[in-house]
């Protein structure tokens, strides 16, 4: 039985495609953000992110099971400052997580950092997240700081983490 879910998992995986975060996607992000244990930041603000600030961006990692309708199973939001990219948030479903998704996601927030003069890229993860530090730390980013208390829900410091694009 756990080999048919985990078969099951990775055919969905690979029916994953990526596109670009868009208005009508807000809807979904809330209970995504929920299960991957991110804070939602309120639809106004995902709006305002998108249609009012150019220098954010974001994609979404989008399933179309056999014959059912489209659902969003992961997606990050980043944004571009003044050659500096910084991921500011990035999330796969629990049961699609290291499944290459992530990845995906990562290399493309990556391209378009560099796309738009990026040659830094920086992120905050909660200090305790190891399965995040992990990910991160296989994508190439190291340790450059910390804030404390940067997390609340509970309160938590976070590492800063930094790559060269």
């Amino acid at each position: 039985m756990l080999s048919e879910t985990k078969a099951a998992d990775a055919e969905e995986a690979a029916r994953c495609y990526l596109a670009r975060l868009e208005l009508e996607d807000l809807a979904s992000l809330e209970p995504l953000e929920e299960r991957v244990h991110l804070t939602f930041w309120g639809v106004d603000n995902y709006r305002k992110f998108l249609e009012d600030l150019p220098g954010y961006f974001g994609a979404k990692a989008v399933v179309l099971p056999d014959g059912g309708e489209r659902h969003l199973v992961g997606f990050y939001l980043a944004r571009a400052v003044d050659g500096d990219l910084e991921v500011l948030k990035l999330g796969v479903l629990p049961d699609l997580q290291r499944k290459g998704i992530g990845t995906r996601l990562m290399d493309a927030c990556r391209a378009e950092g560099v796309r738009r003069g990026c040659s830094r890229c920086f992120l905050e993860v909660r200090k305790s997240n190891q399965r995040a530090l992990q990910f991160y730390r296989a994508h190439g980013f190291g340790i450059a700081g910390t804030r404390v208390n940067y997390y609340t829900n509970p309160v938590e410091d976070a590492w800063v983490m930094e790559k060269k694009l």
